[in-house]
Parts: structure tokens; sequence; C-alpha cells
């Protein structure tokens, strides 16, 4: 496999663990708080552009927690079995 579809699949497996592990944190949150754990929203909360005749909103948030970081750990050992 070349490195451009090897970087390629690389990330699009990492935002699938990142994003499943998230998913089961949200999900047993209630029986396992551990799992919520984590420092909260980070990113860019809103940034504007305005062109005169075009304007830009952009917001980009991720909420980490301890299940996703569990899901990205997870995603990088199985990428690499692969």
């Amino acid at each position: 496999m070349n490195r451009q579809k090897n970087t390629g699949w690389f990330l699009i497996i990492i935002v699938a663990g990142v994003l499943i592990g998230s998913l089961i944190g949200s999900l047993l949150g209630q029986a396992l708080p551990i799992l919520t754990f984590g420092p909260g929203p980070l990113g860019l909360e809103s940034v504007s552009a305005d062109l005169g005749f075009l304007t830009f909103h952009l917001s980009f948030m991720i909420h980490l927690n301890l299940a996703g970081l569990i899901g990205l750990i997870l995603a990088i050992v199985l990428f690499k079995k692969i």
C-alpha cells in the first residue's frame, strides 16, 4: 500500500476509534462515571469573517473524555495489526 493511502486509512481508523469510544462513554457514563472524565470541550468557539458580500462563521469543538482516549488507543493498536 502506498504512503498516501496508508495515511488516509490511518486517519479514518483514528476518527472512527475516537467516535466509537466517545459514544460508548456517553452511553455508559451513568453506570461508569470515570469514562466521562476529561478536560471538557476544546476548540474554536466562534470565528467569523465578513467579506462584505460573504460572511463565514466557523465553530469547531471536540469533547474529549477517557472513553474516547481508550478508543483512540485501540484504533492505533488495530491499525498496527492490519
